[in-house]
């Protein structure tokens, strides 16, 4: 199945409902653009420009995808900052039905760089030593797909958004480092029926072992491989290219359907390992 038939089965009027009826020129509707912009991530072209240039080259694409006529580009870079309120709905209406078929046993919440020198961007920290951009906060599930995600400047401190990361899921386990390390977190985990696996800080001054320590260290690296799986084989760096905040965490939400897009894709055909699901962006 090509890549814009998987994208045309699974963002459907379901997904996103039509617009309601307004008077003038009726435009190409939301249901087109949002095909479009995952289409875009999961096919990986870097902006604007190449997304109209390969729609001009595939006009088998251009109708799949619902479209008469290839739109212009400004039309398609208005559409990022238009429907990124949209493409967070799309994505949590994906995150339900990756529930729903891998029912969540295990939760990893960990927070990526992205390294960008945009007027918008932050100065954060990492292990790595200091680094200028955004953030991409997510948390993953026991196969590392994505069920919730948030983009933030660079300087946001990770701790603070674990609750809203947590929001609406439900697992036996939620494991995190020990930037997540507070008594509020811990009580936000045990809000949603999970125990809490996050490591003790040291520069809080307590004194104490990291609960299921080996659980951590056995688990994390799903959240590690779900970090370079989304910044080099889905973004490409392609949040670089654009200006503003906006459009950037517009394109992370857009790659993060289109990875789900391609999972659900496999766990349907039965495939249940990481590393089956993950070929797809080999």
């Amino acid at each position: 199945m090509e890549a814009y038939e998987v994208v045309r089965v699974f963002v459907n009027k379901t997904v996103v409902p039509r617009e309601p009826r307004r008077r003038g020129n009726p435009g190409y509707g939301r249901l087109k653009a949002v095909r479009l912009l995952v289409y875009s991530r999961q096919v990986g072209l870097g902006n604007d420009t190449r997304m109209v240039e390969h729609l001009k080259k595939h006009p088998e694409a251009l109708r799949a995808l619902g479209f008469r006529r290839v739109p212009d580009r400004t039309t398609v870079g208005r559409w990022w900052r238009r429907y990124v309120g949209l493409l967070n709905k799309v994505f949590e209406w994906f995150s339900r039905l990756v529930r729903m078929l891998a029912p969540t046993t295990l939760l990893v919440v960990d927070s990526t760089p992205l390294i960008d020198y945009d007027l918008e961007a932050g100065w954060g920290f990492t292990g790595r030593g200091p680094f200028k951009g955004f953030k991409l906060h997510a948390t993953v599930n026991q196969l590392g797909l994505p069920l919730k995600a948030v983009v933030t400047a660079g300087n946001r401190y990770d701790g603070p958004l674990l609750p809203s990361l947590l929001e609406d899921l439900e697992a036996d386990y939620v494991l995190a480092d020990a930037g997540y390390d507070s008594r509020a977190n811990r009580e936000a985990v045990r809000a949603v029926g999970a125990e809490p696996v996050i490591a003790v800080n040291p520069r809080r001054g307590l004194r104490g072992k990291t609960k299921h320590k080996r659980l951590l260290k056995s688990k994390r690296y799903l959240v590690e491989q779900f970090n370079g799986l989304i910044k080099n084989h889905v973004l490409k760096e392609c949040w670089t290219k654009p200006k503003g905040i906006l459009k950037k965490a517009s394109m992370v939400t857009a790659s993060l359907i289109s990875l789900n897009t391609t999972a659900i894709k496999a766990l349907l055909e039965g495939e249940t390992s990481l590393k089956a699901v993950s070929r797809y962006w080999a």
